[in-house]
C-alpha cells in the first residue's frame, strides 16, 4: 500500500515539475503513473523549459523594452514598428502625440 501512495505522490511531483516548465502537467502525470515516476521525472528534467523558448522569436529576445502588444490583434510587435506585421494596423510610437 505504501508503494502505491509513493508512486501516486511521485507522479504528482512529476506533473508539477512538467507544468512549471510549461509542459502538459497532466499528461506527464499520466505517463508517470503508467511507466514510472523515475523515468518520467528524468524525461521532464532533461527537457528544456518552453517558457524560455517562447521568449524567442526568430532568434530575437523579446522583452518589454523591445516589444509591445498591438492594440488591435494583441500580437507582439517591435516597439519602433509603424505597422503591425500581423494585422496591418497603423501603429503610433510610444510617447508620440496625436495629430
Amino acid at each position: 500500500m505504501e508503494v502505491l501512495i509513493f508512486w501516486f505522490a511521485a507522479s504528482i511531483v512529476v506533473g508539477i515539475i512538467a507544468s512549471s516548465k510549461d509542459r502538459h502537467g497532466f499528461g506527464y502525470f499520466v505517463l508517470s503513473m503508467i511507466l514510472s515516476p523515475l523515468i518520467a521525472g528524468i524525461l521532464v528534467l532533461a527537457l528544456p523549459s518552453l517558457k524560455e523558448q517562447a521568449a524567442l522569436i526568430a532568434g530575437e529576445a523579446i522583452s518589454p523594452k523591445t516589444h509591445v502588444r498591438c492594440p488591435d490583434c494583441r500580437e507582439l510587435v517591435r516597439m519602433d514598428a509603424r505597422v503591425c506585421k500581423h494585422c496591418g494596423i497603423a501603429l503610433r510610437p510610444l510617447g508620440a502625440t496625436p495629430d
